[in-house]
C-alpha cells in the first residue's frame, strides 16, 4: 500500500505540473480525453479526501465543457469513484460543490439543462442531492457554515424546477431517496411531476426509500 501510495502521489504531482488553465484546473486538459478520464478514475480511490474533493470540484465547475467535449462518452468511468467521494462530503463541502455545479458560467438554468440531458451530468447531480438527503436524515450534527441551509433550499428549488420541466435522460443510477428529499420542500403537484419525469427516463418506478 505504501508503494502504491507513493506511485499515486508521483502521478498526481506530474499532472499538477501541467497547468495551462487558471483556477486550479490542472486536471481539466487530461479529462477532455478518454485516456485521461480513465487515469483520473483509477487515481481517485487512492487520493486523500481533500485532493479527491479538489478533483470533484474541478469536474463540477467545468461540467458543461466536459460534457460537450465527451465525444467518446467516456465520462461515466468517473462516476463510481466520484460517487464515493461525494459519499464522504460534509454538508458544507456538499454545498460548495453544488454551488460549483449551478454557477452562472452560462446561466444557472442553462447549466442545469445541459446536466439533465447528459447521463453523467444527471447522475452526478442525483448523487449530490442524495448525499444531502442522507446527511439531513442521519441525525448527525451537520455543523453548517453561515448561509448553507439557505443556499441548499435555493438549489433544491432551482433543480426541482429544471427536473420537472425538461426531458430527462436515463441516469447511471437513480438514488431511492430523491423523492423523500423533494417531499421536504415541494408541493404535491411538483413532486408528482418530478416522479413522472424520473419514471419516464428510467422505465421503472422512482419510489421513495
Amino acid at each position: 500500500m505504501e508503494k502504491t501510495q507513493r506511485k499515486v502521489e508521483h502521478i498526481y504531482s506530474q499532472l499538477q505540473h501541467h497547468n495551462p488553465l487558471d483556477s486550479g484546473g490542472e486536471f481539466l486538459p487530461f479529462m477532455l480525453v478518454s485516456k485521461g478520464k480513465r487515469l483520473v478514475a483509477r487515481l481517485l480511490p487512492f487520493l486523500k479526501h481533500d485532493t479527491a474533493l479538489k478533483i470533484l470540484r474541478i469536474v463540477t465547475s467545468n461540467l458543461p465543457t466536459l460534457m460537450s467535449r465527451d465525444t467518446e462518452e467516456a465520462l461515466p468511468v468517473l462516476y463510481p469513484p466520484l460517487r464515493n467521494v461525494i459519499g464522504g462530503l460534509t454538508f458544507s463541502q456538499l454545498i460548495r460543490v453544488l454551488k460549483d455545479l449551478t454557477a452562472e458560467s452560462l446561466t444557472t438554468y442553462e447549466s442545469l439543462t445541459l446536466a439533465c440531458q447528459n447521463k453523467f451530468g444527471l447522475s452526478l447531480l442525483y448523487a449530490l442531492l442524495s448525499q444531502g438527503e442522507k446527511l439531513l436524515s442521519s441525525g448527525v450534527p451537520l455543523e453548517p457554515s453561515i448561509g448553507d441551509f439557505e443556499t441548499w433550499t435555493d438549489i433544491i428549488f432551482q433543480v426541482a424546477g429544471q427536473l420537472s420541466q425538461c426531458s430527462l435522460v436515463e441516469p447511471l443510477l437513480l438514488p431511492s431517496n430523491l423523492l423523500t428529499l423533494f417531499c421536504r420542500y415541494l408541493d404535491k403537484r411538483t413532486v408528482h411531476q418530478l416522479k413522472s419525469n424520473m419514471e419516464s427516463a428510467t422505465g421503472f418506478l422512482a419510489l421513495p426509500s
